[in-house]
């Protein structure tokens, strides 16, 4: 009896409805699935731990088994992972806030979410999650993977982590919260240049970043950069919208490519205020899905310059396909064509400018876990009141060759002083010789500190435009558009001739 229950619990899954007329003959789909039945029937008979091989949890297992030998993306989704996947389209759910992949089934970091406790941990794109919980991850499901980092807020987590440049694994231990996502950020780089950080593409994505280019266009801006490094992705409609601010009405922004031919879709622009200045688009490694599709529509209709790094290629179309009893599948069903019809999937966006992200050294990265910047800026502050880094005006007046030495020609400046004194300060603290790699990344050590003094002077606003000119992707796509400023000045000035 309970071989023909299993039979015909096996039969309604492999034939949902509407799909069953075109099954092919029931004796051959019988003899294909018998051996799935015999084990079945085996473990529930023989397995030592009774208690592990009820009917569901069974059927669960090899549903999970069956669907991870297709590709990284595509799941199997009991009722708590469907629950799970609509709060974090909404934007708010509780966790780490890690957008996490699976490749050659080991656990990789795809990118880390901004300002939420992975990100501020330093967790990076392309880590590999080797252990949670001291529990190995080789082999795991992507969804398991997930509910183990989930849990009450406050409550704490161990990711032991693997990274090139790694000689071991190590332990970075995460408080869980609230993960509030806040995906679209926007200021001044400059009087005339623009900034938008899009960290993800949520529900409302696409107003917010439509009110904020228009908040950069009242000020007058003449060119922008959009910055979706490590951004994982999300809802294609945003992308979508979001690119029909640059790609003219009717033009196409992406196409699907699946087996089902007439179930392939295209997207077009809408239109709108398409800005009509400089663009470039900022990409890394843990760019993916929908940032690759806008990279894509700006690179494929030339309206901007791609920097930074080749992005993720993760380019593939996952629909949600609901079974009997509330669970479901998450399939992949088709691929993404950029408009010039280029798969996404596996070989992503390569920019148009190679801009390399600045590795930072060890001592740095030392100082920052300590919040060593942070507390000699305090300290500096109250001895200093009122210094800033801009230069006086003694330090400018020229100096007469015959009457000083070369140490009078290279005057000692404010930021030199500022350097010494906080080498003297960060080696009482953490008893290391600083110097020579402090000689070697000046202009880094030089940027985190002014950015710390900035935000007590001024404010947090200020202090976020002073790290995001110390970033040397941003000042390379800046530089790009001042390229591609002059190039246009000439043309014009070669038409109007």
């Amino acid at each position: 009896m309970k071989m023909k229950w299993i039979l015909g619990l096996v039969l309604a899954l492999s034939a949902p409805r509407g799909i069953g007329a075109a099954t092919a003959n029931h004796d051959e789909l019988y003899k294909e699935l018998r051996p799935l039945m015999e084990s079945i029937a085996i473990l529930q008979s023989s397995y030592v731990d009774e208690d592990k091989t009820k009917s569901k949890a069974l059927i669960e297992g090899a549903i999970k088994g069956m669907v991870s030998t297709l590709d990284p993306f595509s799941q199997y989704m009991n009722l708590q992972d469907s629950n799970d996947m609509r709060q974090e389209t909404v934007g708010s759910f509780g966790g780490l806030g890690i957008e996490i992949s699976l490749k050659n089934r080991q656990l990789m970091v795809i990118s880390p979410i901004e300002d939420t406790p992975a990100d501020k941990a330093g967790i990076k794109s392309g880590d590999a999650i080797v252990k949670i919980n001291n529990e190995p991850t080789d082999g795991i499901q992507l969804m398991d993977a997930v509910h183990k980092m989930r849990g009450e807020p406050g409550t704490k987590v161990t990711l032991s982590i693997f990274r090139e440049g790694f000689s071991s694994t190590k332990d970075f231990t995460l408080t869980r919260a609230i993960i509030k996502i806040q995906s679209v950020k926007s200021s001044l780089l400059d009087p005339a240049t623009g900034y938008i950080r899009l960290s993800s593409f949520m529900g409302k994505s696409a107003e917010d970043f439509s009110k904020a280019l228009d908040t950069l266009k009242a000020k007058g801006i003449k060119d922008l950069v959009v910055d979706v490094r490590n951004n994982p992705g999300g809802l294609l409609d945003a992308a979508a919208r979001i690119a029909g601010n640059f790609v003219p009405k009717g033009k196409l922004i992406v196409s699907t490519d699946g087996r089902n031919k007439n179930k392939n879709i295209r997207f077009e622009s809408e239109g709108g205020a398409e800005w009509k200045g400089g663009l470039a688009i900022l990409i890394n490694g843990g760019s993916a899905s929908a940032s690759e599709i806008l990279a894509g529509a700006i690179q494929d209709h030339g309206l901007g310059v791609i920097v930074g790094n080749k992005s993720f290629g993760k380019g593939s179309v996952q629909t949600i396909l609901q079974l009997s009893d509330g669970s479901g599948l998450r399939l992949t069903t088709a691929r993404y064509l950029t408009p010039k019809g280029r798969s996404i999937h596996g070989q992503g966006i390569s920019p148009d400018v190679v801009a390399d992200e600045e590795l930072l050294g060890k001592a740095y990265l030392e100082l920052a876990d300590l919040s060593v910047f942070e507390a000699f800026a305090k300290e500096y502050l109250v001895q200093h009141p009122g210094f800033s880094l801009d230069e006086d005006e003694e330090s400018k007046k020229a100096v007469k060759v015959s009457e000083s030495s070369w140490e009078h020609l290279k005057p000692e400046t404010r930021e030199t002083k500022l350097l010494k004194d906080f080498l003297d300060y960060a080696r009482a603290k953490t008893k290391q010789p600083l110097e020579e790699e402090m000689a070697r990344d000046r202009p880094r050590f030089t940027a985190k500190l002014k950015e710390e003094l900035v935000r007590r002077q001024k404010g947090e606003e200020d202090a976020r435009r002073v790290l995001l000119l110390s970033d040397t992707q941003i000042r390379r796509a800046m530089d790009s558009l001042k390229v591609g400023a002059l190039v246009r000045d000439q043309a014009r000035n070669a038409r109007g001739k």
